[in-house]
């Protein structure tokens, strides 16, 4: 049987490599399996770019009645992070987006990069800048595995 792949992985591997330094410094790209609270980063040297899987991981839905085609979407946050200013939390989200409409169909274990949609995070700290970008990566009327 073919392993999974593991989208957080990947994804973390082409947003760093298509990162366009012109349009906005580039970030620490950072993998994590925990939560933001528990993880230490140093806003004071670079921004921060937290890759983690998504609520549900995986999702699959059947294409038909004889379940031997299915839609697997794989859900990836994505956790920016910038003492600089809101400006530039809004020029980090830009650059995901525009990353993620130019490679929208270049991942080789994926069908589909969809940018899903943004939301600016409110704390209790003045002067650092959060917001978690939603990414799926898709696969349609793809095999299901049943060995």
């Amino acid at each position: 049987m073919a392993d999974l792949p593991v989208p957080v992985a990947l994804l973390k591997t082409e947003v760093s490599g298509q990162w366009e330094t012109d349009n906005v410094a580039a970030p620490n790209f950072i993998e994590v399996n925990v939560s933001a609270q528990s993880l230490r980063y140093d806003l004071n040297t670079k921004d921060a770019v937290l890759f983690r899987a998504g609520t549900p991981s995986i999702a699959e839905s059947p294409v038909g009645n004889r379940w031997e085609f299915v839609n697997r979407v794989y859900n990836v946050e994505l956790e920016l992070s910038t003492q600089v200013s809101r400006q530039r939390l809004y020029n980090m989200v830009q650059e995901v987006r525009r990353i993620c409409y130019a490679r929208r169909h270049s991942m080789s274990d994926f069908q589909r990069l969809q940018f899903e949609g943004f939301n600016e995070l409110t704390q209790n700290q003045a002067n650092i800048w959060v917001g978690t970008i939603s990414i799926q990566l898709v696969n349609s009327g793809v095999q299901a595995s049943t060995s």
